[in-house]
C-alpha cells in the first residue's frame, strides 16, 4: 500500500478569493457566463440550474481576481462549509461572494483526487473543528486554509482512487443526462400531440390524502412509507423521510402524486405503495404517464392556485378534478401512452441506479481516503457493481 505523507493544502495549490459583492446582471441576462455562488455547490458538483448568467461586463470585472479554468476546486468558506466541486472543461464562469477556488499544482495532486480528499471524512472533519462560529453564519478563515493539513499517496496511487470513485460518479453523471434528455423528449412529444382539453376527472381518478395519527410516525422504517407534501420528493420518486403503521390514505405504485398545498402543483410518481398526508392527492390514470406530463403542462393553473388563500395557497378536490388540462386525440392517444411510459421508465431506471451507485461511493470514499481499502478491491467492487446495473438494463 502506498506511503501517505502529512502536508498542507498550501503546498498543493494556489487559493483565490471571490469578489465580495454580487453583480447587477445577475439572473437579469441570458449569456454564457456563469455566476457561481453557494447555492450552485451541490454533492460534490456544481448544480448549474442555480447559477444565474451575467453580462459580460459583470464577468470582466469579477474575473479580475481570478478566471475559473478546468480542473480547479470551487467550495464555499462561509455557510454551507464543505461543499466543493470541480470547474468541468468549457465552462465560463466567475466566482461570487462566500466562494474561494484552489488551484491544484497537478504534478502534486490529482484534480479528481482533490475532490475526493476535500469531500472525505477526514477533511471534513478538519472543516468542523476550524469553523469560526459567527453570531450570523459560519465560515472559515481563508488566511488559514492554506495551513489546513491533509494526507497524500504519491501521484499514481492518487489516479488510482479517484479512477475508481471516478468511475462511479461518471456513471451517475450519465444517468443524469439520459434522464434529463427523456424528459426534453417527452415533453415534446407530449406538447406535438395535445390538442383538446379535457377535465382531469375525465382521464383519471383523484384521491385526496389524509394525515394518520402524528404518534404513529416514526424513522425506523416501521410499517408503510408516509409522504406529506414536496418536501418529500426527488427528481422522480419520493424519498421516504418517515413511517407509519397507521396508514389513512394510500397511493398505489405508479400513482401520481400532486402537491394540493402550495407550491401547489409539484408532482412525482410513487414508485411502490405508500401513505400519503393532507399535503398530496394520488391521481390514478391509465395513461398516467400522459396523464403526468399533461398536469405539469398545466403549470398556469397551479399558479393561480399557488397565489391563493389566507396562509398559504392550496387546491381542494372539487377544483382539482374539475381543472382543464392539455390532451391528445383519441387517435394518438394509446401510441403517445407507449412513447412517453418508455421515456418514463429509462427516466426512473437512471435515478434508481445513480441512487445505488451513489450509495456505494459514499461508503468507499472513507475507505480509500483513510488507506483502510486497497484501490484494486474497490475496484472489483465498483466492476461488479456497474456490471450489475448493465444486467439489468
Amino acid at each position: 500500500m502506498s506511503q501517505w505523507a502529512s502536508l498542507r493544502i498550501g503546498d498543493i495549490g494556489e487559493l483565490f478569493d471571490g469578489p465580495h459583492a454580487t453583480p447587477k446582471s445577475k439572473g437579469k441576462v441570458s449569456t454564457d457566463y456563469i455566476f457561481l455562488s453557494i447555492s450552485s455547490l451541490k454533492n460534490g458538483r456544481l448544480n448549474l440550474k442555480e447559477s444565474p448568467s451575467i453580462s459580460e461586463e459583470d464577468y470582466l470585472s469579477w474575473t479580475r481576481r481570478v478566471t475559473p479554468r478546468a480542473q480547479d476546486l470551487v467550495f464555499s468558506y462561509e455557510t454551507r462549509l464543505g461543499e466543493g466541486a470541480l470547474i468541468p472543461a468549457g465552462l465560463t464562469c466567475c466566482l461570487g461572494r462566500r466562494m474561494a477556488l484552489l488551484r491544484p499544482n497537478q504534478n502534486v495532486i490529482n484534480p479528481r483526487f482533490l475532490l475526493y480528499l476535500f469531500l472525505g471524512p477526514k477533511f471534513q472533519q478538519t472543516i468542523a473543528e476550524r469553523t469560526i462560529h459567527g453570531s450570523t453564519v459560519n465560515r472559515i478563515a481563508l488566511n488559514d486554509f492554506p495551513d489546513f493539513p491533509i494526507l497524500l499517496p504519491d501521484i499514481t496511487e492518487q489516479r488510482r482512487i479517484a479512477g475508481v470513485l471516478g468511475a462511479l460518479d461518471d456513471k451517475i453523471e450519465s444517468n443524469r443526462r439520459i434522464a434529463v434528455k427523456c424528459d426534453e423528449v417527452a415533453n415534446i412529444l407530449f406538447h406535438q400531440a395535445a390538442s383538446v382539453n379535457r377535465k382531469l376527472n375525465e382521464v383519471s381518478e383523484v384521491r385526496m390524502g389524509v394525515s394518520p395519527p402524528g404518534s404513529s410516525y416514526n424513522e425506523t422504517g416501521d410499517g408503510m412509507a408516509f409522504f406529506q407534501g414536496v418536501r418529500d420528493f426527488s427528481l422522480l420518486h419520493p424519498v421516504a423521510r418517515v413511517y407509519t403503521n397507521q396508514p389513512k390514505r394510500l397511493a398505489a405504485a405508479g400513482d401520481i402524486l400532486f402537491s394540493v398545498r402550495a407550491p401547489v402543483g409539484r408532482l412525482n410518481i410513487a414508485d411502490s405503495p405508500c401513505c400519503i398526508g393532507r399535503g398530496l392527492a394520488a391521481i390514478t390514470s391509465n395513461r398516467s404517464a400522459t396523464c403526468l406530463f399533461a398536469l405539469r403542462a398545466a403549470a398556469a393553473e397551479w399558479e393561480k392556485f399557488s397565489a391563493e388563500g389566507t396562509v398559504f395557497g392550496a387546491v381542494n378536490q372539487k377544483s382539482l378534478k374539475s381543472t382543464l388540462i392539455p390532451w391528445p386525440d383519441p387517435v394518438t392517444e394509446e401510441e403517445l401512452e407507449y412513447q412517453l411510459s418508455s421515456l418514463v421508465t429509462l427516466a426512473s431506471h437512471s435515478e434508481r441506479e445513480s441512487i445505488s451507485l451513489s450509495k456505494l461511493r459514499d461508503a468507499l470514499l472513507p475507505e480509500l481516503m483513510s488507506g483502510r481499502m486497497r484501490v484494486d478491491e474497490a475496484g472489483r467492487l465498483v466492476s461488479e457493481a456497474l456490471d450489475e446495473e448493465v444486467a439489468d438494463v
